[in-house]
């Protein structure tokens, strides 16, 4: 821009000189004045391309090859190109580029990362992998000109004879080897660890391991889609997670940072329709299709997308990358401007307000009497109970054992009280770290988890069952709360998570309802038993038949939830202890005439009891 408004000047003072300098003294001194300003323009060129070389060009771009080629780059004159295969950052003393590159299938050669021993605590017992993991090469490159003067550096991966991921990104992490693998990088035990380890001493406590603390460094994140990079931005990585930190394949944290890439936010919209900080790379199922099962509940959930995660070019897992619960999460979901987000009873930030802290929450429900409708009532100004209780049936549904009111519980408000919409200052709960499903069978004696009463199981690293907690049990008082309880769980169960349902979004991760021994087509017989033990329901579960003359004409709400009424008829079980509210609501070019069958009106929401079953017909006609 600064140079075409130099150019305009020069041209400008040119016309000018020539067109309306008619006096010879006013025209020379226009022309001196042109001839200087075109040579600032050329002074300008010239130190901008000086000061600032273009970036490297590579002949080929970073993704997947059948075979293998020589990569090339154009040399500007009065330039060196120098590069790296190691994922080092490129100086003088890097190689020189002189004429091509070879980049072939690399998988052959010895392990390296993957051979790391002092991953885990007890690192002399390391069992490395014996096989060869997939490879592919790193490229780093810059141009540094005469003058001395750096491009910037291009990173690029590139993976030969190896196939590409179906369904999933190829997320390929960069960076120098001590930032992670060095005496202080954050995935090792690291010097002071290893002094320790190494000296026997049995009397003395063991140092934190380096991958043990909450360090952070800086990488190189590239997220090659079906043609090249997505992203190719300087990013931090931490390592993520609590007790799985001391396993040897760690899951991440990665953040966008000013400091770091240039920005507080991803370059790239990795989760449709929002901006995005920070995401971390977790590896079980569950973690990643919970949100395509209760995104329409009163929970927080996280976006998830399929990875393969390289180090340095080097295989290390398939996994899962998920959106992380941050401020500007809650900004991009809710529309919110500032939150307080509690993690473990712990804030995540430091947020200046005079609203209500989690510890006063917590204190205000420990001396309530929530028998009391009034108490109970008071209560719900600072709680969307709805939120609660879709969160602990889906973490009971899920069969996480391993979550309780101080553990891996993760909950949110606004700091604002506008009473409108999110920002209302009310508590509310994300579903976080749910993936405990794939670990029942090791530590309960059932044949399947689908028999796990995660309400009153004692599970391990728990103090208490989830029914013990302070919130749970004082909710509990509020017979408003068991009848909202005991609805919306059933509504989850016939909804969010009936087979049919589940089977769907199992395939979309590449399995089906065999998964876990069947797990999701056992569950919905043990839930209801397990209800009923909890909230000493006396009531029989009972059929209730929806059916429609018309799907397209309208839309059906049970409860909590919108039933599926695609095939014209929906099916779901309730205990017969509190009666069921139904909504029709008419989609647009319809109305709404009325129900047939237990009850006869024409009434939009009807009340209606569940003893000995209901069978109910909507009836919509065309305007």
């Amino acid at each position: 821009m600064r140079i075409w408004f130099v150019c305009v000047l020069a041209l400008a003072g040119t016309m000018y000189g020539g067109r309306f300098g008619m006096r010879a003294k006013r025209q020379y001194t226009m022309l001196i004045v042109a001839i200087l300003l075109l040579l600032v323009v050329v002074v300008y060129l010239w130190a901008d391309f000086t000061v600032n070389p273009p970036d490297p060009k590579p002949s080929h771009i970073g993704g997947y090859y059948d075979d293998a080629f020589t990569l090339t780059f154009k040399v500007p004159k009065n330039s060196t190109i120098y590069y790296t295969t190691d994922g080092s950052t490129p100086t003088t003393a890097s190689q020189v580029y002189q004429g091509g590159i070879p980049i072939k299938n690399r998988t052959p050669e010895e392990n390296k990362y993957n051979a790391v021993a002092n991953v885990i605590l007890d690192w002399q017992h390391f069992v490395a992998p014996e096989d060869p993991v997939e490879k592919g090469t790193v490229i780093r490159a810059m141009y540094i000109n005469d003058w001395g003067y750096s491009s910037d550096i291009i990173t690029q991966t590139y993976f030969v004879g190896i196939d590409k991921p179906k369904d999933a990104l190829t997320v390929s992490l960069v960076f120098d080897e001590d930032n992670l693998f060095g005496e202080d990088g954050i995935y090792v035990t690291g010097k002071k660890y290893d002094e320790w380890y190494l000296s026997g001493d049995t009397q003395t406590e063991a140092p934190l391991a380096n991958f043990q603390q909450h360090l952070e460094t800086t990488a190189l994140l590239e997220i090659l889609g079906e043609n090249g990079d997505i992203l190719n931005q300087t990013v931090g990585i931490r390592i993520q997670g609590s007790s799985k930190r001391v396993w040897a394949k760690k899951r991440f944290i990665l953040v966008a940072r000013e400091e770091y890439g240039g920005s507080k936010l991803f370059e790239y919209n990795l989760f449709p329709g929002v901006d995005t900080h920070s995401v971390m790379i977790k590896d079980y199922l569950t973690d990643a299709m919970v949100a395509s099962v209760v995104e329409d509940r009163a929970i927080s959930v996280q976006g998830s997308i399929p990875v393969q995660v390289y180090l340095n070019g080097e295989f290390w897992y398939t996994s899962y990358m998920l959106e992380r619960y941050d401020n500007q999460y809650f900004k991009e979901h809710y529309k919110v401007n500032d939150v307080i987000v509690v993690k473990d009873g712990i804030p995540e930030e430091d947020v200046q307000w005079n609203g209500q802290t989690y510890d006063q929450f917590l204190a205000y429900v420990k001396k309530s009497d929530f028998s009391d409708p009034e108490q109970w009532d008071e209560l719900l100004k600072s709680v969307d109970i709805q939120s609660y209780i879709d969160y602990i049936t889906t973490n009971y549904y899920f069969c996480n054992w391993d979550v309780s009111e101080n553990k891996n519980y993760v909950l949110w408000r606004s700091t604002e009280n506008r009473q409108q919409d999110y920002q209302d200052a009310r508590w509310r709960w994300c579903i976080y770290d749910i993936d405990m499903l794939e670990y029942t069978l090791g530590y309960f004696p059932v044949e399947n988890a689908a028999e796990v009463n995660i309400f009153s199981c004692e599970a391990p690293f728990l103090p208490d069952p989830l029914n013990q907690g302070l919130l749970f049990q004082a909710f509990k008082e509020s017979e408003a709360f068991r009848r909202q309880f005991v609805l919306s769980f059933m509504d989850m169960v016939n909804n969010n998570f009936r087979p049919e349902k589940m089977e769907t979004v199992l395939k979309e991760f590449g399995y089906d309802l065999s998964w876990q021994g069947g797990y999701f087509l056992k569950r919905p017989t043990y839930a209801p038993q397990h209800l009923a033990e909890e909230f000493d329901l006396q009531g029989a579960l009972e059929i209730v038949s929806i059916t429609s003359n018309l799907p397209e004409g309208g839309s059906i709400v049970v409860n909590t939830s919108a039933v599926d009424l695609t095939d014209g008829t929906w099916d779901g079980k309730y205990f017969t202890d509190y009666p069921i509210t139904i909504t029709a609501e008419a989609n647009s070019g319809y109305r709404f005439v009325g129900w047939k069958g237990a009850t006869n009106t024409d009434a939009h929401t009807i009340t209606v009891a569940v003893d000995g079953g209901v069978a109910l017909e909507a009836v919509f006609a065309k305007k």
